[in-house]
């Protein structure tokens, strides 16, 4: 088995860029590959990787950039070599291009192959500040984050474009029950109380639906990271919902372990930024209503498995959530459409195939 090491963001939390390595670690060829993860903190995603018995390190890595860390990182980008070296590593594949400039250290000090997973929207500023250039191979999550490294000088021939996969297994719908006239119809955001994710204005389309939606409910799921920045911004997405009397039809349920429970109890996924759980929903069989950041125009089939609002977004995306609540068939027949296209497109078993294949354009020797 050739050792790959990967490095995570977190350690502590699970996010999208966490469950999509996951998914890698667990479902690679063990004939082939041993994986080892590196996390630069303790917590459930770290816990999460050692109940799968994948090799897991805590070995903090400070941000690269910034003033304070300028003699720390080295030392940080030394241990990590010093690791590399024990375990007789082969390649790097970082979860986050965040970490990139570690990646580029080992890849002088030790020459081997490394790869960075692009998982967020850069500028061409971004692709130089983050080293990509001195990648051997990058992958991307969409088209949409391929172009600013295209346009920043990026060889096309160094660029992989690979979808996030979804558990199929665990992520399925539940069969139908017969409706009561009770229960409501919840719309669910899931993702980190954070900015990027606009949970604000996730607050503000439900002030529009529920004039028209009674029976209806909004369930924030997610936790924030402990900083200042966002526990700030938690603070103003409860307070914007005090404000606007929301409390009775907006619910935070917090961090959720089950997450694949929590999204056969929703009827419709909203997204405002992008990622792996548009893939869960559909796996799901729910419809995901989002916009056209990141890999999401290209996950969402528009008007079939759900829609991709590119103007007037608040109206826009309250418009299609009052739609689907009075048509219940409309609402049943994306989910199915959700579900096939799934297993058409976001499988483990593609993803594991399409990154297998990029490690071995740089291990074919070994293997």
């Amino acid at each position: 088995m050739i050792p790959i090491l990967y490095l995570s963001h977190c350690g502590s939390n699970i996010g999208g860029g966490e469950t999509q390595l996951y998914y890698l670690v667990k479902h690679l060829n063990k004939n082939l590959y041993q994986p080892h993860v590196i996390c630069p903190d303790d917590g459930v995603f770290a816990d999460q990787l050692r109940d799968a018995n994948i090799p897991t390190t805590i070995l903090k890595l400070p941000p690269w950039r910034k003033v304070r860390y300028r003699f720390t990182r080295y030392k940080a980008a030394a241990e990590l070599s010093t690791f590399i070296k024990k375990n007789k590593i082969q390649l790097v594949h970082t979860s986050d291009s965040w970490l990139n400039k570690y990646l580029s250290y080992v890849k002088e000090h030790l020459n081997i192959p490394v790869i960075s997973h692009v998982r967020n929207l850069h500028t061409s500023a971004h692709v130089k500040k983050y080293a990509f250039d001195e990648m051997d191979h990058i992958i991307s999550i969409s088209e949409q984050s391929r172009i600013p490294l295209l346009n920043a000088g990026i060889p096309s021939d160094k660029i992989d474009i690979i979808l996030n996969c979804v558990d199929l297994s665990i992520f399925k719908p539940v069969p139908a029950k017969g409706e009561n006239g009770v229960r409501k119809f919840i719309v669910g955001l899931v993702g980190r109380i954070e900015p990027f994710k606009r949970q604000k204005d996730f607050v503000e389309i439900a002030s529009h639906v529920i004039k028209h939606c009674p029976n209806i409910s909004f369930h924030i799921i997610g936790t924030t990271l402990n900083a200042p920045k966002h526990r700030a911004y938690e603070k103003e997405v409860r307070q914007l919902v005090s404000k606007k009397k929301l409390d009775n039809f907006i619910h935070f349920t917090g961090h959720r372990d089950d997450i694949h429970i929590a999204m056969q109890e929703l009827d419709i996924l909203v997204t405002l930024s992008a990622g792996s759980v548009i893939a869960e929903a559909m796996a799901t069989g729910k419809p995901v209503i989002g916009t056209p950041i990141g890999s999401t125009s290209e996950m969402i089939v528009d008007e079939v498995t759900g829609w991709v609002i590119s103007t007037d977004l608040i109206d826009g995306i309250a418009s299609k959530i009052v739609q689907l609540y009075n048509d219940k068939n409309l609402c049943r027949q994306m989910g199915v459409a959700g579900r096939n296209h799934a297993e058409s497109t976001f499988s483990t078993n593609e993803h594991i195939r399409k990154v297998q294949d990029v490690y071995s354009r740089y291990l074919s020797d070994i293997e």
